[in-house]
């Protein structure tokens, strides 16, 4: 007997486009037929999709939750973010090591898969380097076995920084060891050098922000690793690239047969520094920050050429409470003083990242195949779990989205899953909604969302072992 029978759907994969019926055995997927092709199998439970889109689970492969930052921490835990996850068709997501100077980055990696075993989604971690130890081999030979063989570094950001001779010294080890490297990349240097700059000329309003870390800031330390991974013949990743500069040094450097990918954010797409001017701009501060909208036009047009191969959500929520805390306060009106060094920064993106390719899709800007390619299908294969994810064929993980292609979804806040108690006391994604919407989420033939209710429960997701081909 089938575990569950989904008839008459089309199914979209990053590829292909087609009618079929799929069935699930247990965790898998065990047919995919013509329509009607299963009718003489008995299922516990069968979908009728006639009009409705079967596409594979999405993977967030790029978010932070329980993650401290300046003092603080986010508002979710790994329950709540499956939650909000799966209402936005996310069957699997990733987070990063909390590594420390303190905390060496393997204790980093195993205290964070035990945080995450609270989650209803399946999961996996990007240990985070912040130096190279003196038996750097041995951890990297010990994380690629244990499965979780996708690192990340920071160009910037003193206490996780990491030096370029240590960058470099990773860089080989993981080339040889089946590992890879990913980048935040942005120079500390310009954005120490610009933001003493700013706030020494009294510029402290939030669309100063952006100017701290003008477009030059991201291009400088793509380039630098660029040239680090052209030396090594090493592959590298970078996280979140936002500006035109940076997509189009990535476009050259695959020409010249260098080993790279990279991603965008889902916030790029739609948003752009505009938003931070006036009294909101402190519900828009991200880094790298907002760009111009010949910035935003580059990133489609990476996204349609294959130059990004991902689109993420670098989800990290903070209420405007949390983001206000350390301001000072004017003593005649009351309101807090902008200073746009000072607050941590972060927005939401985990739930509406379908709604925001979507819209894509709906503008005419990508297909619903490259949705499929950039949201499961490519995180499934850079980070190490494709096929058991991120696609829709027999013998792979049941992971599955059943998608309304004419359920109209408000992305405003009281949609989204963030806060039981409305504690999320902003709503940057407000004045849009997304045409096409998931309305059934599976991961591993378990219905965790259906018809806008919530089945999950939490520790049911399983730690995926990853490993690079």
């Amino acid at each position: 007997m089938l575990k569950l029978l989904i008839k008459n759907g089309t199914v979209i994969t990053a590829n292909e486009t087609y009618k079929a019926d799929i069935g699930v055995t247990d965790e898998h997927i065990s047919h995919i037929v013509e329509p009607g092709g299963l009718d003489n199998l008995a299922a516990e439970k069968v979908i009728d999709a006639e009009g409705k889109y079967i596409m594979p689970g999405f993977i967030e492969p790029h978010m932070h939750v329980k993650a401290p930052f300046s003092g603080t921490i986010d508002i979710l835990d790994f329950y709540s973010a499956s939650k909000c996850g799966a209402f936005g068709g996310v069957t699997t997501f990733m987070d990063f090591s909390t590594t420390t100077q303190d905390t060496p980055v393997m204790q980093a990696v195993a205290e964070r898969i035990e945080e995450m075993s609270e989650a209803a989604l399946d999961y996996s971690v990007h240990p985070k380097f912040i130096k190279a130890s003196d038996h750097l081999r041995e951890d990297i030979k010990k994380l690629v076995a244990d499965g979780v063989p996708t690192f990340k570094m920071f160009t910037i950001y003193p206490g996780v920084m990491i030096p370029d001779e240590d960058i470099l010294k990773i860089m080989e080890i993981a080339k040889e060891e089946g590992a890879l490297c990913g980048f935040h990349a942005e120079s500390n240097d310009i954005a120490q050098f610009l933001k003493n700059k700013l706030l020494s000329g009294g510029k402290t309003d939030w669309e100063y922000f952006n100017e701290a870390k003008p477009n030059i800031c991201e291009a400088e330390a793509v380039n630098r690793i660029l040239s680090f991974a052209e030396l090594l013949d090493a592959p590298v990743y970078f996280y979140h690239l936002s500006t035109k500069e940076a997509v189009e040094l990535v476009r050259q450097a695959k020409k010249r047969g260098v080993k790279v990918q990279a991603e965008t954010c889902g916030h790029y797409l739609v948003f752009t520094r505009n938003e931070n001017k006036g009294k909101d701009g402190i519900n828009y501060l991200m880094s790298p920050p907002l760009r111009s909208q010949e910035d935003q036009d580059a990133l489609w047009e990476g996204i349609n050429d294959g130059t990004l191969s991902l689109v993420t959500s670098d989800n990290e929520i903070f209420t405007r409470k949390i983001k206000e805390k350390d301001l000072e306060t004017d003593p005649v009106t009351g309101e807090k003083i902008p200073n746009f060094a000072t607050p941590v920064n972060g927005i939401p993106g985990l739930e509406e990242r379908f709604g925001l390719l979507m819209r894509g899709v709906n503008a005419g800007k990508i297909s619903l195949n490259k949705l499929v390619e950039v949201g499961s299908t490519n995180p499934a294969k850079v980070f190490g779990c494709y096929p058991e994810k991120g696609c829709l064929a027999v013998g792979s993980d049941a992971d599955i989205i059943i998608v309304d292609p004419e359920k109209v979804m408000s992305l405003t806040q009281k949609n989204m899953h963030y806060t039981e108690d409305g504690s999320l006391d902003y709503d940057i994604y407000k004045d849009m909604e997304s045409k096409g919407w998931p309305v059934y989420t599976i991961r591993r033939g378990e219905i965790l969302v259906e018809d806008g209710k919530f089945y999950g429960k939490d520790h049911t997701g399983k730690f995926l072992k990853c490993h690079l081909n």
